[in-house]
């Protein structure tokens, strides 16, 4: 079996620099951990596409790097073309700078009106979002263009890694 080159990973090829190149702990020896929550639906409802409005689980300060094929999304069926965004509040970087309101981050218009969603989160496509904060963000939804469901559980399982 033949290997073109590059014969390592970037992060392998830092590791092993001579003098030593620093590897986040985001990406080596990072902890996988998996945060849950439930939207208990009593009334219909509608928001502004991608407003994140709705928050459903608050995610750690620092480096984080959400792994979107590993979460879970389930939500029952809202009425005819009601859509579905998840995204992340806006937060303070690492470095200071004000980050905004990304609302559509993990899902963009996924189509509840069209009937109930099992499934996992399509954004970002190259399967992670990282982000880096001071204190924290919040993983939000909104539902837009016609109401969201009457009753039954959105239920939002996020996995994701952080520095050890």
């Amino acid at each position: 079996m033949a290997i073109s080159v590059p014969s390592k990973s970037a992060n392998y090829t830092n590791y092993t620099a001579s003098p030593r190149t620093f590897v986040p702990s985001s990406d080596w020896g990072s902890k996988v951990k998996a945060s849950h929550a439930k939207l208990t639906f009593t009334a219909a409802g509608y928001t502004t596409a991608g407003s994140g409005d709705i928050a459903l689980i608050r995610m750690p300060a620092g480096p984080v790097r959400i792994l979107s094929d590993l979460c879970r999304l389930v939500c029952p069926a809202g009425t005819a073309t009601s859509d579905l965004d998840i995204g992340i509040s806006a937060y303070t970087g690492i470095d200071g700078v004000a980050v905004a309101l990304d609302g559509v981050a993990l899902a963009a218009s996924l189509d509840v009106g069209g009937g109930a969603l099992d499934q996992t989160l399509p954004l970002p496509a190259g399967g992670f979002l990282e982000v880096n904060s001071q204190s924290g963000f919040d993983i939000v939804c909104s539902f837009d263009t016609a109401n969201s469901p009457a009753s039954g559980d959105l239920v939002l399982n996020v996995v994701y890694m952080v520095g050890n």
